[in-house]
């Protein structure tokens, strides 16, 4: 069951705030603020990606900080999905090995497709390990949505992710930013 965004306080001329009001209100905002719903996760194992050039959510099998359980280590390790309703700005990154054979890309999903705009892309020149990141504003409705990242590569051939606690780690962080 999802938390809920309490409301602001709202008095009329003349009203008391009585300790119940503030409770209800003032306390109860405060205290959901100071604990908004946030989560980073990451690959610990490499993510075999076929070359056919078609978008595969990561899988991220370790979290390091997860304060509404919106992510699970064990079913749709992918996945994301908020408990509150509300906007979210998620990050995504993978790490790719150094290879130069084909296009590589990145996008944040939203219910198994990409959010416009959120997509990142290059074709690497040089045989070096390289990562890529990507950000997008998404909307949820704290109940069903899910949110993922999600690679592609059109080398010709599988290609695995870069994983482990590395600047280049498969990840995804994802941070509530209003109702």
């Amino acid at each position: 069951m999802g938390r809920t965004v309490p409301a602001a306080a709202t008095v009329t001329p003349g009203q008391f705030i009585t300790g119940a009001l503030w409770n209800a209100q003032v306390a109860a905002l405060n205290s959901f603020l100071t604990a908004a719903p946030v989560f980073t996760g990451y690959a610990s194992t490499s993510q075999s990606i076929a070359g056919s050039n078609a978008m595969v959510a990561l899988n991220l099998d370790t979290e390091t900080l997860d304060v509404d359980a919106g992510h699970s280590t064990v079913t749709n390790t992918s996945r994301y999905t908020p408990t509150v309703p509300g906007l979210y700005l998620v990050f995504g990154s993978v790490g790719w090995p150094n290879t130069t054979a084909g296009d590589r890309r990145l996008q944040i999903g939203l219910n198994g497709g990409g959010v416009i705009g959120s997509g990142a892309s290059f074709d690497p020149a040089n045989a070096v390990t390289s990562g890529m990141q990507t950000s997008a504003f998404v909307t949820c409705n704290g109940t069903t949505d899910y949110i993922e990242v999600m690679a592609a590569q059109a080398s010709g051939g599988a290609i695995n992710t870069s994983a482990g606690a590395s600047i280049f780690t498969a990840s995804m962080r994802v941070l509530w930013i209003s109702r």
